[in-house]
């Protein structure tokens, strides 16, 4: 195999060229990663001279990890990579082997994958990542969402399959903590990890870089290993024990085995307590008021005149969404979206909607409810004197929410 984690004297020109490649190569994305806003020069020199490109690019956080910058990032890591290590080749062509070096390049692929698996596996076990889906997103069509939207629903629908998928994630990182585990744990993260990069790359997840080549790094992990589970699996034949090749005396082994718990609890704890904040945040940030719901409107009266509800209608609302805290959406007839900054002035029977473009535009609408789930809203919006009756749409209207699991499915429940 390509590599082995016992101690060869001798490697093969092969593996030492691929060794020297894919170590600069993983090396410097790892630090790209983290460096690359602090080299914007260099990145728009390399991309207007060397790609042709251009240079003017977007490099501030926008969410998106497949943006134009991080593609020139990947192009400037594989020229470096290639560039060292066709220079690492030339000037240490007598070296025989790298088994040191490729011990630390383990624990370098290890500790980077275990990071990431903690912060995507607690990130969806507390719903960090996929949150529930919103009452806007609820009123959306299928047809109407983007494919990254569709499978934002599908995952935020089930917290049990996040929690399922998150611990894989959590349970994998943990595994390469420890060699022994090590082979098993690349197995896991590489498994779960293309069902991430499927994901990504049949729905337009702009993850695609980053999820190719955390399974790239799972691999190399694999690799390792990768002789044994053939024999194993493939080629029926016995397998033995590894003698684990240590760089570093024996007596160290209980230091190390102590800072790798250090690493779970620290690391680990950090992330999960972050991803409980981040939940408790995602909570907390929902409308805990008698607003709270998707009013549908039953009459919308503009300057005294009764709108009927036509579907190419550009002023009528059709729904009043609160969901989040200070923030309200109308849906009108012909289904554009409007948002507004919502407050509400229960002492004074007020609500205030709110515009900012760029200058701030409140309108105060008086809202008086004539039981718990129907609101008459009336007051001035922009120019036109409104008047509106509303009723609260019970959210067990909607399939997604209200079809619970079923042991007896008679026929498929498939609407």
């Amino acid at each position: 195999m390509l590599f082995s984690q016992e101690f060869k004297e001798s490697w093969s020109t092969t593996q030492k060229i691929a060794f020297r490649f894919l170590f600069t190569y993983f090396v410097l994305f790892i630090l790209l990663l983290f460096t690359q806003t602090l080299l914007q020069t260099p990145l728009r020199w390399f991309a207007d001279t060397i790609l042709g490109w251009g240079s003017n690019f977007e490099m501030k956080s926008t969410g998106s990890g497949d943006m134009t910058s991080h593609y020139v990032v990947l192009a400037f890591n594989a020229f470096l990579a290639i560039i060292v290590g066709i220079g690492w080749s030339f000037f240490d062509r007598k070296k025989v082997s790298y088994n040191k070096l490729f011990y630390w390049f383990q624990v370098i692929l290890r500790v980077f994958l275990f990071n990431i698996m903690m912060v995507y596996g607690f990130g969806k076990i507390f719903k960090g990542q996929f949150p529930d889906p919103s009452l806007v997103r609820l009123l959306e069509p299928v047809g109407a969402m983007s494919p990254m939207g569709l499978a934002w629903t599908f995952m935020g629908h089930s917290f049990a399959y996040n929690i399922f998928i998150g611990l894989m994630e959590v349970i994998g990182g943990v595994l390469l903590l420890y060699r022994r585990t090590l082979t098993l744990g690349s197995l896991v993260t590489m498994g779960v990890m293309l069902n991430v990069a499927l994901m990504n790359f049949t729905y337009d997840i702009p993850v695609k870089i980053l999820s190719t080549h955390l399974i790239g790094m799972a691999f190399l992990l694999f690799l390792a290993d990768s002789r044994r589970i053939i024999n194993l699996f493939f080629r029926n034949k016995s397998t033995e024990k590894l003698n684990y090749y240590l760089p570093y005396k024996k007596r160290l082994k209980t230091v190390i085995s102590v800072l790798k718990v250090l690493v779970l609890i620290v690391i680990g704890g950090t992330i999960m307590i972050q991803s409980i904040a981040q939940f408790d945040i995602t909570d907390q940030l929902k409308m805990d008021s008698k607003f709270y719901g998707i009013w549908e409107v039953e009459r919308f009266e503009k300057n005294n005149d009764t709108l009927p509800p036509l579907l190419t209608d550009t002023h009528r609302w059709r729904y009043l969404i609160l969901d989040r805290k200070q923030t309200a959406f109308v849906k009108k007839m012909n289904d554009s979206l409007v948002r507004y900054q919502f407050e509400d002035q229960l002492e004074d029977n007020l609500i205030v909607l709110s515009v900012t473009k760029p200058d701030t535009v409140s309108y105060k609408l008086q809202a008086r409810f004539i039981t718990s789930e129907t609101l008459v809203l009336s007051g001035k919006l922009q120019t036109d004197t409104i008047n509106i009756l509303l009723k609260r749409k019970p959210l067990s209207d909607f399939k997604l929410l209200n079809r619970q699991f079923h042991w007896v499915n008679e026929y498929p429940f498939n609407k």
